[in-house]
């Protein structure tokens, strides 16, 4: 039986960490305008915090952005409908789809 090095595919819907949201407009965080929100990956310990484990509500969304994004609550709430629409879909998706199972893999077992 020979033996792959190959890395398992990536479910296509799994978020790359750290997660770039270019912003359409620029807002001010810490004395400073910023294009880009940054979110690290949430961590085990923050998703029980939040309460997450059935999803992201309303209420949860500004503290977590706020901490995953390093910028004050105040930062997020200038950005406009559009941005909060596509971040809060980014989270929600990755929430949900991190709690189902692995995806089946499309290779053959021999």
């Amino acid at each position: 039986m020979a033996e792959t090095n190959e890395a398992p595919a990536r479910d296509p819907r799994e978020i790359t960490w750290p997660y770039e949201h270019q912003l359409a407009a620029a807002v001010r965080a810490h004395d400073e305008m910023v294009k880009v929100l940054v979110l690290r990956e949430p961590t085990g310990e923050e998703v029980l915090e939040f309460g997450l484990l059935e999803g992201l509500s309303a209420d949860q969304f500004f503290p977590l952005v706020s901490k995953l994004a390093s910028v004050p609550t105040s930062t997020l709430k200038k950005i406009g409908a559009r941005d909060i629409l596509s971040l809060g879909t980014v989270l929600s998706r990755f929430f949900v789809w991190a709690a189902l199972p692995p995806a089946p893999s499309t290779t053959v077992s021999v």
